[in-house]
């Protein structure tokens, strides 16, 4: 047969067994030179590299789907690449956030370390939502699509008017910081309103991740108030703000804003 060898000659150079070889012969990733009427398969000795060329990549996370799909291998170097440096990217930020964490909870016996802040009044654009904590996102979106123009920076917030934790049916004023260029679409007028909200003094933290996360962070902050004596104003509604927003949780931070005295 030409010195060609069989497949379980192929797996014993290889180092690996008969039925991987056959395997990558049903993928297609390793095709047998010939095969006989008896359906015995043969391969070049070359062949071994081939195998070796796939030890490689799977070894660098590259799947037999991939291998098999792209025949370039610059290709599937640089898609691995950009793979490999998001998940260390990834890896890093959970590290710190673990770190940080960390450290909260020895010095503060919570995860966070709040701020304490007196802000100044400021003025909103708003419209009433009556809903659930996971369609704030769309209905900041909604808000958006009421203006003709939304200036430079479209900062959009929620207020909470429940004083206690709702997450499935909330009365929120989902708004927006105005600036001096945006302009309101005529047709929503009656809709969009205007006010001054007027917090004052807040414990506040800033949040770098999932929006998801954000109602574990609320309880957080009422957790530290009450391990600090802090007087939580009721008749003052908390209010988060949504600073960066981004496809990327890595790149996100959310503001979560509790009234005290």
């Amino acid at each position: 047969m030409n010195n060609y060898i069989t497949a379980g000659e192929l797996a014993k150079i290889c180092g690996t067994t008969k039925r991987t070889i056959l395997w990558y012969d049903m993928l297609g990733i390793i095709k047998p030179i010939e095969v006989s009427n008896e359906g015995y398969r043969y391969y070049s000795e070359t062949q071994v590299l081939e195998y070796q060329m796939i030890l490689l990549l799977t070894t660098l996370g590259v799947t037999l789907k991939e291998i098999k799909e792209k025949n370039n291998l610059r290709s599937l170097f640089e898609e691995k690449k950009t793979s490999i440096k998001s998940q260390i990217d990834s890896l890093q930020f959970g590290l710190k956030n673990l770190e940080k964490f960390m450290l909260n909870l020895d010095q503060n016996k919570t995860l966070i370390r709040p701020e304490i802040k007196t802000l100044k009044p400021f003025d909103v654009f708003y419209i009433e939502k009556v809903g659930s904590y996971v369609n704030i996102g769309k209905y900041c979106q909604e808000l958006a699509d009421m203006f003709i123009n939304k200036g430079k920076e479209f900062v959009t917030l929620a207020i909470f008017d429940n004083p206690t934790y709702q997450p499935k049916k909330s009365l929120i004023k989902v708004s927006v910081l105005t600036k001096p260029d945006m302009i309101i679409n005529p047709k929503y007028k009656d809709l969009v309103k205007r006010m001054e909200f007027n917090p004052g003094k807040v414990a506040t933290y800033t949040h770098n991740g999932e929006g998801k996360l954000l109602s574990l962070f609320w309880k957080e902050l009422e957790k530290y108030c009450q391990l600090n004596k802090i007087k939580v104003r009721s008749e003052v509604p908390d209010f988060e703000i949504y600073r960066k927003l981004n496809k990327n949780p890595r790149k996100q931070f959310f503001e979560i804003y509790l009234p005290i005295s």
